[in-house]
């Protein structure tokens, strides 16, 4: 590779890029002191922070990690900063990913505060073909096996196309150092397992793998974004704060077996869940079928049928509240993204919420609902929650009583007495 070759690359693949801020995540490993190297020297107009993301792990030769990046960032007269994470017990997806979330919340908070465009990390293409087999022994799907993303949300990877070696034979030309990992040559994890025993064998059969294993990824990506595109165009995705957020089965079993797996995977990382089973994707196959009524989801999430429809359960439900609304303040209800204000009518309001029209001395009070609660009809108010909310919405959907009595349920039909006036009460989504 040389400078010009990159140059190229970055350019065509982060075009919106060009004269931005950038984050650097430097381990001080060869990979990513190349990635800071190139970034610093190509002709893109970029603004560097370089950020080494300390484990407390390694003793001195962390601390050496620490130092040595430093002063790479010193000669360069790049802005460092150095993030010490706390102590981290083992997570139940392991050491490993759990250390990962950590420093990926890190990198994204320091860009955040920092106002950068992305954040850039020295991922290459062995990453790539080890990544796949890493997988493949686990026993994931395709939608795991599909490979690095050059760009994922504020992450970009501009060392794709190159290997660890291309990037040791640069930092060799230009007689820079870098430092190596101890731990990366410990066999202990599957990882390292995979890239210093298992590859180099398989290798000896099959010279190009690694090349194989990159195209393979890349096919299996392809369709990966062809899948998702589909599933985008038919939007069958569940709100688990809205009433109405409710899937129809019928929808979801007209999608091909290939789409239903991948709508399960979709809608739970959408829902921040969780990896899905391949156990989950055949049991969602029966939920549809009228097997079973529900399906437990990674963090005891819930997937369950109820009236022609598909919901999302959390494993926890919104408290019970009660407050006096205050003139012209906005609220948060204790269900996620709604909020409540009582405030002139000066403006209608936004589609994705309700509205009653109330006299300005109403002193309306806002709380979750209770035994007594009574429709026009004297007929109780959970039997109305019962016809049309999802279950983990029944205890907490907010019931607006002035005076003492019940005069509004946002989004079920029930307006009682107050009719008109100049201020009004709104619930809306964020």
């Amino acid at each position: 590779m040389t400078l010009d070759e990159f140059g190229r690359h970055y350019r065509s693949t982060f075009a919106s890029l060009v004269d931005s801020k950038i984050v650097v995540a430097l381990s001080g490993g060869a990979d990513s002191v190349a990635l800071l190297h190139l970034l610093h020297a190509t002709d893109t107009g970029l603004t560097l922070l370089a950020v080494h993301i300390h484990h407390r792990t390694r003793g001195l030769e962390a601390d050496d990690d620490a130092s040595f990046c430093e002063r790479l960032c010193a000669e360069l007269s790049i802005p460092f900063v150095l993030h010490r994470l706390p102590r981290l017990h083992s997570g139940p997806e392991g050491r490993e990913a759990t250390w990962r979330r950590a420093r990926y919340t890190a990198l994204k908070e320091i860009a955040s505060n920092w106002g950068a465009d992305a954040i850039a990390t020295g991922h290459q293409r062995d990453d790539v073909a080890e990544g796949v087999l890493v997988q493949l022994l686990r026993g994931a799907g395709p939608r795991a096996m599909a490979g690095i993303a050059a760009s994922q949300g504020e992450l970009i990877r501009p060392l794709l196309p190159w290997s660890h070696l291309d990037l040791c034979t640069w930092l060799e030309e230009h007689n820079i150092r870098w430092r190596e990992d101890s731990s990366n040559r410990s066999t202990d994890h599957l990882r390292n397992q995979v890239r210093h025993e298992l590859l180099p064998l398989l290798e000896r059969s099959s010279p190009a793998l690694r090349r194989h294993l990159v195209r393979f990824a890349a096919a299996l990506a392809a369709d990966e974004e062809f899948m998702a595109g589909e599933l985008e165009d038919k939007n069958l995705w569940i709100d688990v704060w809205h009433p109405n957020g409710g899937v129809p089965l019928e929808a979801l079993r007209a999608l091909a077996p290939a789409l239903r797996v991948r709508w399960l995977h979709s809608q739970a990382a959408r829902s921040g869940i969780g990896r899905v089973t391949h156990r989950q994707g055949e049991h969602l196959n029966e939920l549809l079928a009228g097997d079973r009524s529900a399906l437990t989801l990674a963090r005891r999430w819930s997937l369950r049928r109820a009236s022609d429809r598909l919901w999302l359960e959390p494993p926890i439900l919104p408290p019970a509240f009660e407050f006096t609304l205050k003139p012209n303040q906005r609220a948060d209800l204790p269900l996620p993204g709604w909020t409540t204000v009582f405030r002139p009518v000066k403006n209608e309001p936004g589609e994705n919420g309700w509205y009653i029209p109330v006299p300005e001395n109403a002193n309306p009070i806002v709380r979750s609902p209770q035994a007594q609660d009574r429709l026009p009809n004297d007929q109780p108010v959970g039997s109305l929650f019962r016809r049309q909310l999802p279950r983990h919405l029944r205890n907490s959907w907010p019931i607006f009583v002035i005076d003492d009595k019940m005069m509004w349920v946002p989004g079920m039909g029930i307006d009682i007495g107050l009719t008109n006036g100049n201020w009004m009460i709104e619930v809306t989504r964020k």
